[in-house]
């Protein structure tokens, strides 16, 4: 029996307010900070007048892009160095007071005098203007395979649609938070940020300083999802510079309206999608056309047709990505960015092909199954998607559902719908340190925060394993630029950059430990072939001999201060191979036609993410990824007001998310893949969730009410 995976390392730490986050950590003579933002959304500042700021109690210092001038110039540096303003909501100035109220009330008093521009608040106003990026993440803007324009020409089955998807905001439950300090040139900033090392970097290069008198802290996170980065950094140093200014301890946190202009967002698209299929259903020409918004400040594209490139197998396939820029906060990478988005608009298309070609959604995926990567015409290092709709459609329950429209349960009507998943397996360099002690406990050190998903887990989980030690004698220290470094929180990519690394370092002690057994003549094990030795429950033993000894009589023998390794891993891709996770997601949801209301009622999804480590976390990540999906499915969408630019409803009272009463009952399915062809044979998870859902949904929603929904989100108005 496979014995349940270890509960979470930190869980103890977490509810009993033992785990410190980084607005909590504790300073002397600590001063708060507030950001005073521009009255305007485009334009430039003309004067800031802090005079009624300074005289009132409690403050301390104000930091505007006079102070930020002196800032090394970048792209994370140019919001705060220069007095243009971008977007409404902007910051121009940061107020330090000797409390929260103090600092209220002085920012309240800076007085800012704009000169103001025309502004362009939606992409359709400046459809002129749109430019191809040269690159989405990092694939090209453009592909083309084969002639598809020919193709579409001779095929029996040409279907063209255009699919929407709405801006969606990070609303982690932590908000973005810095406590910094500094003694004469080193600074110590604690920062909940997905990236302490990229944070380190930035710091470093902005103030001009060594590496090594910069240390960035993030031990806890609340959650992050892609926006706990380099948008967030400018506002980070404008606290950083007061701090230095005053030499006092300066606090900063943004407050829950401001993650809706300072933390990020998931961009709005409009996606043209034509599909062309031979009479038999299989595709044979694809062009996705993606239009998206980027800021007048910065740039960013989400890979939103990159997953049609390979997703199905077609011989002819174009896609293109084009950004309109506009007066609105800068969009960044929101849990399956890209992906998500672009996933509703092909998953929704392959539902309404199915459906003219008489053919079961399921069949006319499995007839179109890629076999290879034919966008990089190279090899999967595995592929189980075949098995994941078998797994998927087995557990839902697929090939007893009613015909369209004809379930119901009470007032509701109910349908079913399904889609594919896929997410690509990236790693990073890593480096991991694990140190061995006489009594037998561990410690495992790696800079890598855990914002939640199960770091400090998994670390301990397979040092423990890899070493023959109960996870009580366990210690992990995470979140420091002062440890080994580690990858950034993104990408689903932590645990597979990890466990190379931590490997490493496990295998190092366990050849010296076994050597050492092997040569002691004091050891039972004497003689003993060190290959034939093994690690477990607090033992080194022999796999074909009945002899064992304590792994700490070994130790306090031999090894009496401990011993300590590091173990590295260069990040390298599959090399001839393309590593991706795969899922299918099954849906059932009830429409209240006389309403228009949608309930989820239950999902069971196949996911196939190479080897699972830890089937308790795993499970926590895939449920949560197809909860964000729900919330972009059914409930979220940040709405601009096209006059003034201003986000309307920068609440929770607004901006709907879901909540416990939304959410179905859950049934994951973790298909076993073996990919040896990825160092550790592991894919991330932390994506692979929120992808697919959302056209499962649309889908489900069409077999119930009969009405195609080509939008996201889909709400009450357009079903009623």
């Amino acid at each position: 029996m496979t014995p349940d995976p270890p509960l979470r390392w930190e869980a103890g730490l977490k509810v009993t307010g033992q785990a410190v986050f980084p607005a909590e950590t504790p300073q002397s003579d600590l001063l708060y900070a507030v950001l005073v933002e521009a009255p305007i959304g485009c334009g430039e500042v003309v004067s800031l007048d802090g005079a009624d700021a300074r005289a009132t109690p409690g403050f301390a210092d104000l930091v505007s892009y006079d102070e930020a001038a002196a800032l090394k110039p970048s792209s994370v540096t140019a919001l705060i160095r220069e007095p243009t303003i971008h977007f409404p909501g902007q910051p121009v100035a940061l107020v330090a007071a000797t409390s929260l109220a103090a600092a209220r009330a002085a920012a309240g008093g800076v007085r800012v005098t704009c000169a103001q521009r025309p502004m362009v608040t939606a992409i359709d106003q400046a459809l002129d203007q749109a430019f191809a990026p040269a690159m989405v993440g990092r694939n090209p803007a453009e592909s083309h395979r084969g002639d598809s324009e020919a193709a579409f020409a001779t095929a029996p089955l040409v279907l063209r649609r255009r699919y929407e998807t709405a801006v969606n905001n990070h609303h982690p439950l932590e908000p973005h938070a810095v406590v910094c300090s500094w003694e004469g040139e080193r600074v110590t900033v604690h920062t909940n940020t997905q990236a302490v090392f990229g944070t380190r970097a930035a710091i470093t290069h902005a103030f001009a300083m060594p590496r090594e008198d910069a240390r960035v802290v993030a031990r806890f996170l609340g959650g992050g999802f892609g926006c706990k980065g380099q948008l967030w950094w400018p506002w980070m140093m404008l606290a950083m510079l007061a701090s230095r200014r005053t030499s006092r301890p300066v606090r900063l946190e943004l407050t829950r309206a401001q993650l809706f202009t300072l933390a990020g967002r998931r961009s709005e698209t409009v996606q043209d999608l034509a599909l062309g299929f031979e009479d038999d259903g299989r595709l044979i020409a694809i062009d996705h056309q993606v239009l998206a918004q980027t800021s007048t400040h910065g740039e960013y594209a989400d890979r939103t047709a990159v997953p049609t490139r390979f997703l199905y197998a077609c011989p002819d396939v174009s896609t293109s990505h084009r950004l309109v820029r506009t007066n609105a906060p800068q969009p960044i990478p929101m849990r399956a960015p890209g992906f998500a988005p672009g996933l509703f608009a092909l998953e929704s298309a392959l539902d309404e092909a199915a459906e003219q070609l008489g053919i079961d959604p399921v069949e006319l995926r499995v007839r179109n199954f890629a076999d290879h990567d034919q966008d990089a015409g190279r090899p999967w290092s595995s592929n189980s998607l075949l098995e994941c709709y078998r797994a998927g459609a087995e557990g839902f329950g697929w090939s007893r559902r009613p015909p369209r429209g004809a379930a119901a349960d009470g007032r509701w009507r109910v349908g079913s719908g399904m889609a594919a998943s896929c997410y690509p397996a990236h790693r990073q360099a890593c480096r991991a340190r694990v140190r061995l002690e006489a009594d037998a406990s561990l410690l495992i050190q790696c800079g890598t925060q855990d914002m939640g998903s199960g770091t400090y887990t998994i670390l301990g989980q397979m040092a423990a394993q890899a070493l023959g030690v109960p996870m009580s004698q366990v210690s992990v220290e995470l979140g420091d630029t002062w440890l080994p470094q580690g990858p950034i929180s993104a990408g689903s990519q932590v645990t597979a950059s990890l466990a190379p690394a931590l490997a490493a370092a496990t295998e190092q002690l366990r050849a010296r430990l076994a050597d050492m057994a092997a040569s002691d003549e004091a050891s039972p094990l004497a003689g003993q072939s060190p290959a034939d030795l093994d690690f477990a429950d607090g033992l080194i033993r022999s796999r074909t001999g009945n002899v064992a000894e304590p792994l700490t009589d070994l130790l306090r023998r031999r090894f009496p201060e401990g011993l300590e390794a590091d173990g590295e891993d260069d990040g390298a891709d599959a090399g001839d191979f393309t590593g991706m996770g795969h899922g299918a997601v099954f849906v059932e949801i009830g429409v209240d036609p006389d309403l228009g209301e949608v309930r989820m009622r239950r999902v069971c999804a196949a996911f196939a993410a190479g080897a699972i480590l830890n089937r308790r976390l795993v499970h926590s990540q895939l449920v949560g990824g197809l909860i964000g999906g729900i919330g972009m499915a059914l409930h979220e969408r940040t709405v601009t007001d096209r006059v003034s630019g201003r986000i309307l409803g920068d609440t929770f009272a607004d901006y709907l998310i879901p909540v416990h009463a939304d959410m179905p009952d859950f049934d994951i399915v973790l298909v076993e893949e073996d990919d040896p062809h990825l160092p550790g044979g592991v894919k991330g998870v932390g994506m692979l969730g929120t992808a697919g859902v959302q056209a499962a949904i649309a889908n489900a929603v069409y077999d119930a009410v009969g009405r195609r929904v080509r939008h996201l989100p889909i709400r009450i108005e357009d079903l009623i």
